[in-house]
This record gives structure tokens, sequence and C-alpha cells, in this order.
């Protein structure tokens, strides 16, 4: 297993995965650890659900079915201002474009783009999804981040145990639909999504690794 820098560095959104799901006691081991979290005066304002199974199979099929029929995607929180920043913009545009040339999409193939959007809501035929939330009467910004402080635990642990995984807003851009497939979720505020699961051998997409930015760039030191 890696030790945690190791694995904070190993982690890459994967967005192909074999089908064996991973063993329950694995996961129950990885989520009580990612609960150690921190957040604000010990209050742990996070909900976690696992769908894995027919019950994931079905809401992957209602997803789709959503998708195929373009209904519109609305999430329940704005996830980015809007406008982004000019230089947030270029970096997120400098994104899609290189995971496009990384899969050999062409700018004016418009039946492989549409099937690259297609596969966010398939969850990446992922064999176990986490869905990530909080009470949707009693948040705010900082509940949002406690709730981070978990998805991340659950990404690096992911990685240093040699899973995968990839965090996913678009996940939860159907809430009515989620909701139905989620006992006991309807005062739930969904914040993101988190295929995860054994990486594809010989996986193209899961060579795609877009560049980070120089430390320099966002690290001051003061003193």
């Amino acid at each position: 297993m890696l030790n945690a820098l190791d694995a904070i560095k190993a982690r890459r959104s994967v967005r192909e995965f074999e089908s064996t799901p991973i063993p329950m006691d694995v996961i129950r081991n990885l989520v009580e650890t990612a609960g150690a979290a921190p957040s604000s005066k010990n209050t742990q304002p996070w909900r976690l659900y696992l769908l894995q199974g027919a019950s994931l199979e079905a809401l992957r099929t209602e997803y789709l079915a959503a998708f195929d029929a373009q209904i519109p995607a609305k999430a329940q929180y704005s996830y980015s201002p809007n406008p982004l920043p000019l230089v947030w913009t270029n970096r997120a545009r400098d994104c899609g474009m290189g995971i496009f040339k990384h899969k050999g999409i062409g700018r004016e193939d418009k039946e492989k783009r549409l099937a690259h959007d297609r596969a966010n809501f398939e969850f990446f035929n992922a064999p176990q999804v986490f869905f990530l939330g909080t009470d949707q009467n009693a948040y705010s910004h900082g509940t949002i981040m406690d709730c981070g402080f978990v998805y991340d635990n659950l990404m690096i642990g992911l990685a240093a145990m040699g899973y995968g995984s990839c965090p996913q807003f678009s996940a939860v851009m159907y809430p009515e639909i989620l909701k139905k497939h989620i006992a006991g979720s309807d005062d739930t505020l969904f914040i993101a999504g988190l295929p995860f699961g054994t990486p594809k051998a010989g996986s193209l997409v899961n060579g795609f690794q877009p560049p980070r930015l120089p430390i320099d760039e966002w690290f001051k030191v003061f003193g």
C-alpha cells in the first residue's frame, strides 16, 4: 500500500474500469477511515451513499435515458462562478481539448464528442459509485468544504490500495432521478459522485493526465 504522499501523487481521474467490484470489507474500512476527516466543531455534516449491483444499473439506465432524451441536467447548487475567470476558462478549455486529442476525437466529430459526454452519465461503467451529500436544509460554503475532506480521503485511500476513481459533478446533475433510487435521501443536497474500482488494464483514456501548475504560480511564502 502506498504512503499518503505517494497516494496523493498517484491519484488521477480514472474513466474506464474493470467490472469486478471491490469487496465490501475493503469498502467499509475505507469509508470508516475517510470519516476521520476534520469538520467544523466536529459537526461531521456528510452523508455517503454507495450504489452497486442492480441498484446502480437501474440508476445508470435512467440517467442515460434522460441524457439521450436531452432532458436538461441541473444540480442542486452552482459548482463554479458564472462566468469563470478567464484564466480558469483557459485551463478548463486546455483540459477538455487535451482529453479529446488524447482520445483521437476531432473538433468536428460530433458523434464521438457526444459519446464522450454520455460516458459521464453512465459513470464510466464503474461497478460501484459513491454519492456524497449533506442536509439540503442546513448547509453553507464551509459545510461543502467539510464534506470535501471526506471525498478527498476516499480518493486518496482508493489510490493507496491500487484502485481508481473519478470525481464527478455530472453524477449529481439529475437529483430528482438520484433521489428516486436512494431511499431516504429526499432532504439530501447531493454534492458529487465518485465512480470507483480497478482501473481497466491497457485503457487509453486512463493514460490522460492534465498538467499541474508550477508550484510558484500558486504558492507564496512570507517571512
